[in-house]
């Protein structure tokens, strides 16, 4: 394991799987999540790759750090942080990072501050062309924030909330074992019984508040961002489910597809073809990918 110590002295735990001399995969998760989450699809990158994976602050491995620090410009300060400490513990070589919702604008914040990547490949990023309407992102995002604030923390049992997740819409095309996983890595054990949040709810929902300021931003971010970047997008046809999906096949800088059928949470939803997607990628640029310095 690599340990980061972040700016506030709170500590992110990365863990490393798979095959070590395979060309390096870094990966993080969206709001709310763990990354333990993604082991359907990230054990299919580790049969081939060296999978680094850790979770963003007050989340997942981490404990719960100060809210006041719950903000996009403090999660790509840590992100920075962390592939430093992976460097570190595992060795220096060229990295590709692998980014779901919210994480991908604190990469690409990341990338733009300080380049370090060797390939992005970003599954259903905030990314709007010229022109595009951002009323409706502005609404979603302050929705997630209220119903993030409203929800429920404590649990008698990790079944609980399995049964929650199988009756929510939003969740209807993941796979029950995923739901099963999400309830297990999404909760720890309360002092006082029973379970609770790994990430309390209003971390969550500060994340989205900051969250629509920043993806305002993500154009200008890409202009300063050279490496090859894939956008693997949710199906822009359907109604979304936590954040609406956009077509950007008008952006000729961006490798960009959607995969048909799926929402937001494309990579729970379907994981075998979202790793077919990365690992062709990743393939593809780790031939050319100079070691990092």
């Amino acid at each position: 394991m690599a340990r980061a110590h972040l700016g506030d002295d709170s500590v992110i735990v990365a863990r490393r799987h798979g095959n070590p001399d395979g060309p390096r995969v870094v990966f993080t998760h969206g709001c709310g999540f763990a990354a333990d989450l993604y082991w359907p699809f990230l054990s299919l990158l580790a049969v081939e790759f060296d999978v680094v994976v850790y979770d963003l602050r007050s989340h997942g491995w981490n404990e719960p750090s100060d809210l006041r620090l719950h903000n996009m410009p403090t999660l790509a300060d840590d992100n920075i942080r962390v592939l430093e400490a992976v460097n570190n513990a595992f060795g220096a070589k060229p990295a590709f990072g692998v980014y779901h919702s919210l994480s991908t604008m604190v990469v690409l914040m990341h990338e733009q501050q300080s380049p370090t990547f060797a390939g992005l490949v970003l599954f259903d990023p905030p990314i709007y062309p010229p022109g595009a309407g951002l009323d409706e992102m502005e609404t979603v995002c302050q929705g997630l924030a209220v119903a993030a604030r409203r929800r429920q923390r404590r649990f008698e049992s990790p079944d609980e909330l399995l049964a929650m997740l199988a009756r929510a819409p939003a969740f209807s095309l993941v796979p029950e074992p995923t739901l099963a996983l999400f309830a297990e890595v999404t909760l720890r054990p309360s002092p006082d019984g029973g379970y609770e949040l790994r990430c309390p709810p209003e971390h969550e929902a500060q994340l989205f508040e900051w969250y629509f300021g920043h993806s305002m931003q993500t154009l200008e971010l890409l202009e300063d961002i050279t490496i090859p970047i894939r956008v693997v997008g949710a199906d822009p046809t359907l109604e979304f489910s936590f954040l609406p999906s956009t077509d950007l096949s008008t952006l000729s800088d961006l490798d960009y597809d959607f995969v048909p059928n799926l929402t937001h949470l494309l990579p729970l939803e379907a994981p075998e073809r979202c790793a077919s997607l990365t690992m062709e990628f990743v393939r593809r640029h780790s031939s050319i990918a100079q070691p990092h310095p």
